[in-house]
């Protein structure tokens, strides 16, 4: 099988693709390979792996846009964006 990646798009949707060639310079690499486990896991604990990599691949490029901003900015996006890691633990 293909090395797939998971692409998120500003639009909120996700897509699932081969990797690019070149990945632009201003957002961090998706992680590659979230089709290698699939065969040999239940589909729960697969999509739980997927979304694993979603989260981190969220996490880098808000750290990567928030060495942009300064303290406070920085302050504020990042209590949202933890906000939301709670939101979403709490329903698990």
């Amino acid at each position: 099988k293909e090395n797939l990646c998971l692409y998120g798009h500003p639009n909120e949707a996700w897509e699932v693709a081969l990797p690019a060639e070149e990945v632009p310079s201003e957002l961090p690499e998706p992680a590659l390979g979230i089709n290698f486990a699939r065969d040999g896991m239940n589909k729960k604990d697969w999509l739980s792996l997927v979304a694993v990599h979603s989260d981190c691949w969220l996490l880098s490029v808000a750290f990567y846009f928030g060495a942009r901003l300064n303290r406070n900015e920085r302050y504020v996006v990042l209590a949202y964006v933890f906000a939301q890691l709670e939101l979403q633990l709490f329903f698990f």
